[in-house]
C-alpha cells in the first residue's frame, strides 16, 4: 500500500491535501525516534497498512457507529500514536488525548504533535489506571487501543474514560470472539455492553475486526484498581 491509496479508501474524510502531508510527516518522526526509542514493532515497509489504514479504518468504523465525529477522543497506551495521532491529523476539530505512560514514548508523542502543528492533541504520561482516576474520566465519546492487552484486562483500562453512550472501539485479530467471551464478567462489572464486531475491509486487513462497546452505565469508584492489579487479575 502506499500514501495515494488512502484519500480513495477514506473518501469521508476531507481535505487530504492537509492531512496526507500530516501522516507523512508523523511516520517520519517515528522512523527517526526508532534509532533511539522502541516504538513499533511494525517493519517500515507495511506502515502506510499497518499503522495508517488500519488506524484510519478503526476511527471509519467508529465514527458509522456513533454516527457522527466525537468531540472527545482518548487513546489508550497510544505508544507511537496509533490510532490516537492519526485520527488527531485526519479530524482537527477532535480533541485528542494519549495517554501512554512510557516517558520517552509521550516526549515524542508530545514533540510529533508540536512538529506537525496539532493543537488538538494532549498527552498525559500516566499509566491507564492513574490517568482513568483523573480529569479525563468519563469525559470521551470515544475510546481507542490498540495492541494493549486481551479484552478482560483492556476494558479496564479504557471503559473508566468513556461517557455514558459513548463507545469503546478496539481492534483486534483472530482471538477476538474467545476475548469476547472471556470479558463478560469486566462488561458487567465496568458498565459497558457489546455492540458489534465490524472486520476491516479486505483492502485494509484480512484479519482484523473492531470490537465495539457502548457505556451504559458509570464505572464503579473502585475500577480502575491500583497499576499493575487488571493485568495481574483481570476482571
Amino acid at each position: 500500500m502506499n500514501w495515494d491509496e488512502l484519500p480513495g479508501l477514506f473518501p469521508a474524510l476531507a481535505e487530504p491535501e492537509r492531512w496526507l502531508p500530516l501522516l507523512k510527516a508523523h511516520l517520519a518522526y517515528i522512523a527517526e525516534a526508532g534509532e533511539h526509542t522502541r516504538v513499533t514493532a511494525v517493519a517500515p515497509d507495511d506502515a502506510i497498512q499497518r499503522q495508517y489504514a488500519e488506524s484510519l479504518e478503526t476511527w471509519r468504523i467508529a465514527v458509522e457507529a456513533l454516527g457522527a465525529a466525537p468531540p472527545e477522543v482518548v487513546d489508550v497506551g497510544s505508544g507511537g500514536g496509533y490510532p490516537g495521532l492519526v485520527v488527531a491529523c485526519v479530524a482537527p476539530e477532535t480533541r485528542v488525548s494519549l495517554v501512554e505512560p512510557l516517558q520517552k514514548r509521550a516526549r515524542l508523542l508530545e514533540a510529533v504533535a508540536s512538529a506537525v502543528g496539532l493543537a488538538n492533541v494532549e498527552v498525559f504520561a500516566q499509566r491507564a489506571e492513574e490517568a482513568g482516576r483523573g480529569r479525563l474520566r468519563e469525559t470521551a465519546t470515544l475510546v481507542t487501543a490498540r495492541a494493549v492487552a486481551a479484552l478482560p484486562e483492556l476494558l479496564e483500562y479504557t471503559t473508566p474514560f468513556a461517557r455514558a453512550g459513548g463507545i469503546i472501539a478496539l481492534p483486534k485479530g483472530s482471538a477476538m470472539a474467545g476475548e469476547l467471551a472471556a470479558a463478560t464478567s469486566a462488561m458487567r462489572e465496568l458498565g459497558c455492553e457489546p455492540m458489534d464486531s465490524v472486520a476491516m475491509r479486505p483492502a485494509i486487513s484480512k484479519t482484523v475486526s473492531v470490537a465495539l462497546l457502548r457505556k451504559v452505565a458509570g464505572t464503579p469508584e473502585r475500577y480502575p484498581r491500583r497499576p499493575g492489579v487488571p493485568g495481574k487479575r483481570p476482571l
